[in-house]
Order: structure tokens, then C-alpha cells, then sequence
């Protein structure tokens, strides 16, 4: 199945960390600024008895001051006062003279309410000739509906105004129908997407999504128009999802979102052309894979690198800030120039650094699937094997030092907390979260918190769920009833509907790329397996979960 580039492999010797546990105070100060600094610095706040003084001087050099940093900093020191236009010099003599921030803050629907008849006219003329957006709003208050003018002419600022004013937010969406102008118009608003997207992947709301329907499609982006073509399925309306999956195909910026886009207008219309164009995409997803099955023949091509050497000399791997360094340096560098930067890297311990320099040297049309540091891989079982590696892959590209922004550490991205728990069931003395950074650390912690998931998750596409979003996630999601549910109201779209109403985003896209991953692992170890029996078995409770009710079949 599989045309692969093979090279020898041989045995790796780890090198130890720059620094093991909470650095100084004078070595935070003087490091680069970046995501590694912020996990350090939080980590010096919260491990070591920091002075006030310290804590003041490393807040402003805080790379991402969001999420865990940002509450215990504020915490510490209070909240950073953030320094706003001072709107409190403007009212109504002189509003048409404020910016649009200004404006937004005074300009409330209680307050344009409150003027006469003179009032508004006058402020319409000023604000006239300041061109501010929100002409059209006090515009409306000399309607008798202002909600109705604003529906009707297809003004945002009016109509969102009025939502942000609602207290039942839901009812609001299904009173007031939208015109096509207003949906038109809110294409590009930051709330609009997060609106239709929650009443889509969320089933309900249906009386706002029915009006749905009727969006031109060419007016659509293509992430908007793939969600206004879940929407018609959900809605029974098959052709005129059609036509807007053949949008989001079309302008879908990636690969995979246009093979999914096209996949859904395959299941529709059942055209087996669709369906091979669909196996011949450059890119390998669920979706290509699946089409493999049944219009293709041909191989699928992958990189496995596996070099002779096996260290870079004088590069700590488990070092992060080593890895920023690098990053950056790629980041920065000329197309022409990648290729021959990611050959040093070409070693046994250097293999996720490498795959990560070549993909992008190729502009990701070459699928680098390495398997480093499988000598530390803790089973001889070729699923387990394969589901690491899958894991691995999608959540580090296998780069031991890697951190992301909420800082789960390591090629298999463990949460501080949760490293620090299965350090305690395993027993470990002396262990310091920056162990994470050591790869046999990393395949033991993933070896052991898989054995706790499959106790309850048997298939690789719920597993990754929870690995990604959490065990209590996925147990909720499946025994919600209506997802990867046979006997359902769309039984014949699934389980590809489901997989698309995942509630959590990042684990509904995580989830398929793990699964994809899967599959190409396991050819790659010799033990070729259908996608399909994966899709298949996601429906069949005693095949898939022990949390459903099993069902006779």
C-alpha cells in the first residue's frame, strides 16, 4: 500500500535538558522572549518565592500574557490597568466628534431611545457628515420598529445592538427573522460566525437556521459555506447543501476542507467521479483514505526518514529554548534554503526537528510520517505503536521540547497537572514536569494514560477525542444519543455527520487528523487496516465504547 522511503536506524543516546526544574530569576531575565519564557516565568511565580518586585519586572516581558499565566500574574499583582479612551468628555453636543469606540459605549439603544424627535435629528445630520457607522442605527429609532428597519435595510450595528441587549439570547435569534441583505452583511462579523455555528454544530435555533437556507452560496466564505451545508442536511434540505459544499470546495484555503466539502456532495449525489478525484488529493486525510478504499489503486507516498547518525552534535533536543531558536530560524529562512538547512538535522534524536524543516521546504506536498525514538516506544503492540506515533505526530511533529500556549510540555503534550498525577500513580520520585522534555518520559506517560482510556474507549477516533478534550468530554458527547448513532434520523450520513457536530472544534479536527495518522502508522508498521472499519465500528457501541447501551445487531 504504502511507497515508503526508508533509510538504517539505529539507537539514540539522550541528552539532558539545559536546566531541570525552575530557573533563576537572572537566567529568566536575560533568556529570549517567547512562548518558552512565559512557561518558565509562570513556573517561577508559581514554584518559587518570588519578590514583588521580581514578579513586576518579568510581567513586562511576557510574551502571551492569556489564559493560566495572565490569572496568576493578576492574582500576584492585581490586574494590569489597560489604559482606554477617555470617553467620559463626550455627550451629546459632542459625540460626532469621538471615535468609533467612543461612540459604540454612548451610543446604547437606552440612550438614543431617550432623545426627542429634535434630538435624533440633529444627532443624524452630525453623525452624517462624521460618516460614523452608526448613522443608520439612530437612524431606526425614528421608525416605529428600530429592529425591524434594521433587519430590513441589513444594518449590523443596529441588529447586534439589539442581540447584545437580549437577555434570551436563543429566542431573540428565532423572533426576529433575518433578511437576506442583514445575513449578507454579517458574513464578516466576528459574532455572526460564532452564532451560526453554535445553532449548527448545536442542533438547535432552528427557526433562525431555516432562514439559512436561503443565503446565496456565492456570498459565502468557505468555511461559512461548509456550516450552511451541514446546516441544509440537518435540515433536510439535500440540494441546497449541494450547492453549498460546492462552494466551500472551491474556496476551501486547505486541502483537506475541500476533500471534506467534495466527500459531502459525494454522499449526497453518489458521483463515483467526485469520489476518485477525491482519492487522487495531495493531502492525506480520513477522507482520501476512505476514497482509496474504492477508486484507487495507486500508492500512497510518504517519507519515514530513518538516518545512520545518530545525535546532532552540540544540539540539546530536549532544551526548548533550543527548539525557539531553531523555529524561528526556519521561519525566516528562504524557501531555497530549507532543504539543506534540515539535512544536519537528519539524525536518529533529531527526527520530528527534521520532518517538520522538510515539510515545509516542500511546502507540505511531501507527508513526512517518522517514527523516532522507538526504542523507548514501551509495547511491542503494533496498535499501540501506531496509536502513539498518531498521537505524537498531530500533537509535537515529535519535537521532545516542544510547549504549547496552555503549555502541555513534549512530543506528546502533557498537561502540567496530569503529568504530575501519572508521576504519582507511577511512583516516580524527584520528577520535575521538564522531564517531559525526555522522550522515554513522554512514550511511558502516553503508554500509561492509554491504558486508563481504553478501559473505556475502544476506537482510535474516540480515543483521540478524549486525549485531546478529555474523557469526561467524549463520554458526554456519546451519551448525548443523537452522534455516531445508527439507528438515528441521519443514520445514512453517518458516522460523517457526526464527526463534523463534534461539540469541541479543536477535538472535531484533532480527532480526524489522529485518525488519518492511524491508518498510515499502521501500514507503515506492516499491518495495513481499512479506514472503513474504523467509521463503521464508531457506530456499534460494544465495537467502539463502554459507555453506550449496547445494541443488537
Amino acid at each position: 500500500m504504502l511507497l515508503l522511503i526508508k533509510f538504517s536506524l539505529f539507537l539514540l543516546f539522550l541528552a539532558m535538558p539545559l536546566w531541570a526544574g525552575v530557573p533563576s530569576y537572572e537566567k529568566l531575565k536575560s533568556s529570549p522572549k517567547g512562548l518558552v519564557k512565559d512557561y518558565y516565568i509562570y513556573r517561577f511565580a508559581k514554584e518559587s518565592k518570588a519578590s514583588k518586585a521580581e514578579l513586576k519586572k518579568l510581567r513586562t516581558q511576557i510574551y502571551r500574557y492569556q489564559g493560566s499565566i495572565k490569572t496568576l500574574f493578576d492574582n500576584k499583582l492585581g490586574a494590569i490597568q489597560k489604559s482606554i479612551n477617555n470617553c467620559s468628555k463626550y455627550n451629546l453636543s459632542n459625540i460626532d466628534k469621538a471615535d468609533e469606540m467612543c461612540q459604540n459605549m454612548l451610543l446604547s439603544i437606552n440612550f438614543v431611545k431617550s432623545l426627542n424627535p429634535t434630538q435624533r435629528a440633529d444627532l443624524f445630520e452630525r453623525l452624517k457628515m462624521a460618516n460614523s457607522k452608526f448613522l443608520n442605527f439612530v437612524q431606526g429609532f425614528s421608525k416605529d420598529d428600530p429592529l425591524a428597519y434594521y433587519i430590513k435595510i441589513g444594518d449590523t450595528t443596529g441588529y447586534f445592538k439589539y442581540y447584545f441587549n437580549a437577555k434570551d439570547k436563543d429566542e431573540f435569534l428565532n423572533r426576529y427573522k433575518l433578511s437576506q441583505k442583514l445575513i449578507a452583511n454579517s458574513i464578516n462579523h466576528w459574532q455572526f460566525k460564532s452564532i451560526v455555528q453554535e445553532s449548527i454544530i448545536g442542533k438547535k435555533n432552528e427557526k433562525f437556521r431555516r432562514v439559512l437556507l436561503e443565503a446565496n452560496p456565492n456570498s459565502l466564505s468557505g468555511d461559512m459555506a461548509f456550516l450552511f451545508g451541514l446546516n441544509a442536511i440537518l435540515l433536510y434540505e439535500d440540494e441546497k447543501a449541494v450547492k453549498f459544499f460546492e462552494v466551500a470546495a472551491k474556496r476551501s484555503k486547505f486541502a483537506s476542507n475541500k476533500d471534506n466539502a467534495n466527500f459531502w456532495i459525494y454522499l449526497i449525489t453518489k458521483d463515483k467521479e467526485l469520489l476518485k478525484s477525491i482519492a487522487n488529493s495531495a493531502d492525506i486525510n480520513i477522507y482520501s483514505l476512505f476514497a482509496r478504499e474504492f477508486s484507487s489503486d495507486e500508492k500512497i507516498k510518504i517519507a519515514v526518514p530513518k538516518p545512520p547518525t545518530k545525535e546532532l552534535l552540540k544540539y540539546d533536543y530536549t532544551d526548548p529554548f533550543t527548539w525557539q531558536r531553531t523555529r524561528e530560524k526556519v521561519a525566516n529562512m528562504p524557501s531555497s534554503e530549507l532543504i539543506s538547512y534540515a539535512s544536519r538535522f537528519y539524525t536518529q534524536s533529531t527526527l520530528g526537528e527534521y520532518s517538520y524543516i522538510m515539510e515545509r521546504a516542500h511546502n507540505h506536498k511531501i507527508h513526512f510520517y517518522p517514527m523516532p525514538f522507538m526504542e523507548y516506544i514501551g509495547t511491542d503492540d503494533v496498535k499501540r505503536q501506531a496509536l502513539i506515533l498518531a498521537l505524537a505526530r498531530q500533537e509535537s511533529r515529535f519535537v521532545p521540547s516542544a510547549i504549547s500556549t496552555s503549555y502541555a510540555l513534549g512530543m506528546m503534550q502533557f498537561m502540567p497537572f496530569l503529568a504530575i498525577d501519572i508521576a504519582a500513580k507511577l511512583g516516580m520520585s524527584g520528577f520535575d514536569i521538564d522531564d517531559m522534555f525526555k522522550p522515554q518520559i513522554a512514550y511511558k506517560f502516553a503508554n500509561f494514560h492509554l491504558d486508563y482510556l481504553e478501559k473505556y474507549l475502544y476506537n482510535p477516533l474516540f480515543i483521540a477525542y478524549a486525549y485531546n478534550g478529555g474523557i469526561g468530554f467524549t463520554k458526554r458527547m456519546l451519551l448525548r444519543g443523537d452522534l455516531f448513532n445508527r439507528k438515528g434520523e441521519y443514520s445514512k450520513y453517518e458516522p460523517f455527520l457526526s464527526m463534523d457536530l463534534v461539540p469541541y472544534a479543536e477535538s472535531r479536527i484533532y480527532g480526524k487528523k489522529v485518525l488519518a495518522n492511524y491508518i498510515i502508522y499502521l501500514a507503515a508498521l506492516g499491518k495495513s487496516t481499512k479506514i472503513s472499519h474504523f467509521f463503521d465500528a464508531t457506530l456499534i457501541p460494544e465495537l467502539s465504547d463502554g459507555f453506550r447501551d449496547k445494541l443488537s445487531f
